[in-house]
């Protein structure tokens, strides 16, 4: 019995339903209302319903999931700029050293720092000295005398670049030697 009464009762929902408006509400308590008349405060919406088509079976729907795209691959990076010219800042040109060590400092600058496969060298009196990374150079145990020098860069082994030469002066002071004894010393 009790389920004829549920089902006419919810034929008449539905007849009347179709038949005309109703109204769908929350009141200050949170109770969820329905009603065919709208209630004291109230906004209206026009609400259509239709039909959502549903996709035809098959496999020519199925969707594949879709492949990101590569990031582009990076140019290989530039290489950094290397040295292509080189200067002998001091000793200058025709200076006396007085160096009783023999020694004498180089110091030189280039256009743009060494990159890793250059180096420099000096060059004395047509020798030429190990190369050597720094931005300085010390020649040791120079005799004395007049001497000419240079310095080069150098890219794998090869001179790239070289300075103007310069003209030094070296005064080494010597010691004499004592003469074994009872020997006459020479006039």
């Amino acid at each position: 019995m009790m389920r004829k009464i549920g089902m006419l009762l919810f034929g008449a929902l539905s007849v009347s339903a179709s038949a005309g408006e109703y109204y769908r509400w929350v009141d200050e308590n949170g109770t969820l209302h329905f009603s065919d008349s709208p209630p004291s405060a109230s906004l209206e919406l026009e609400v259509e319903l239709g039909t959502i088509p549903l996709p035809a079976q098959g496999p020519s729907n199925v969707a594949s999931p879709t492949v990101p795209e590569a990031p582009p691959i990076p140019d290989a990076p530039e290489a950094p700029p290397l040295a292509s010219s080189i200067s002998l800042l001091s000793p200058g040109d025709e200076v006396t050293i007085r160096s009783n060590e023999g020694s004498i400092t180089l110091n030189i600058s280039t256009d743009l720092p060494l990159g890793k496969n250059q180096s420099v060298r000096a060059v004395i009196d047509g020798k030429k000295q190990p190369a050597s990374k720094g931005a300085s150079l010390t020649l040791t145990n120079v005799d004395r005398g007049t001497h000419t020098i240079k310095v080069q860069l150098l890219q794998d082994g090869k001179v790239i670049a070289a300075s103007h030469s310069i003209t030094v002066y070296l005064h080494r002071a010597t010691k004499k030697k004592a003469l074994p004894p009872g020997k006459p010393s020479p006039r």
